[in-house]
């Protein structure tokens, strides 16, 4: 397990400084990314508003068909740079997170090496084990008070078999039942 530890924490860091050399060392800051998600959101509006425009435009005109073709055609074009665009910042946002993922685990592992960590680890397996063990004598207590439960079940023994003479009872006040009509027909 140890051994996994280290060349985990060994990978984490190759890893990340091979991630720190592939975005040339320094990413962009949080606020240019900022800016850059907000650009390309204005970008996809702005596209969105001259496509409804270049519609409007065109069932004004006489030949409406070809002109919402040709308008068609000028937002695909534009959405497939946009979508370039758009599949690079996020290519490179998915990038920056990892590495920041993998310097976090890096240093997590880093942490769980020191000593007051595993102490703490120890303590937390001790407490755990403490509360597991109560729970046993609390479910050997809930077993040793069964009795109450066979109480219980005497009882609904005594409704059921109360139920059945009263049933019984009912049964042998009523009167017979009356006679069947005839079958029509049958008499001819």
């Amino acid at each position: 397990m140890k051994h996994f530890f280290l060349f985990f924490s060994a990978w984490c860091a190759c890893t990340l400084s091979l991630a720190q050399t592939e975005l040339d060392v320094k990413p962009p800051s949080e606020a240019e990314r900022q800016a850059q998600s907000q650009q390309l959101a204005q970008r996809r509006q702005q596209l969105d508003a001259t496509y409804q425009q270049d519609m409007q435009i065109c069932y004004q005109k006489f030949d409406v068909i070809t002109c919402r073709n040709e308008a068609r055609e000028r937002r695909i074009q534009a959405n497939a740079v946009l979508r370039q665009d758009e599949l690079k910042f996020n290519a490179a946002e998915r990038q920056i997170k990892a590495v920041e993922t993998q310097r976090r685990i890096a240093e997590k592992n880093a942490d769980a090496q020191s000593p007051d960590v595993q102490a703490e680890r120890a303590q937390t397996m001790q407490q755990a084990q403490e509360r597991a063990e109560k729970n046993a004598q609390k479910q050997i207590d809930h077993a040793n008070k069964g009795g109450n439960r066979e109480a219980y079940e005497a009882k609904q023994r005594e409704a059921a078999e109360h139920r059945a003479n009263v049933e019984k009872k009912r049964r042998e006040r009523d009167k017979p039942p009356a006679a069947s009509l005839p079958v029509p027909g049958a008499s001819k």
